[in-house]
């Protein structure tokens, strides 16, 4: 496997994104990550803005030099990408609070 993996999530405002990130810190030296793209909608900025600035804490605990970018342009974001990992809910969050 080469070094310098590009890793891109959909649906990077996720709650669950502090524990994806998690695990790829716990596997770094089997998947050694050099840049994760967290890429969502428009709508949700705050979120992934939020879950971004989360991931550059831990990975600069970890020790580790991965770079964390968040885009709204998947195209932009999937360019070169190693893997791709997605989360999302359909209908976004609105769907939640249907009763």
């Amino acid at each position: 496997m080469k070094k310098g993996l590009k890793i891109v999530t959909i649906g990077g405002g996720s709650s669950y994104t502090p524990e994806l990130m998690e695990g790829f810190i716990q596997r770094y030296p089997e998947l050694p990550i050099k840049e994760i793209w967290l890429v969502d909608v428009e709508e949700g900025r705050e979120k992934v803005e939020i879950d971004a600035n989360m991931a550059r804490r831990m990975w600069g605990k970890a020790g580790y030099p991965v770079n964390v970018h968040v885009s709204f342009d998947r195209k932009e974001a999937l360019k070169n990408a190693d893997f791709v990992t997605t989360q999302f809910r359909v209908g976004f969050f609105r769907s939640a609070y249907k009763r």
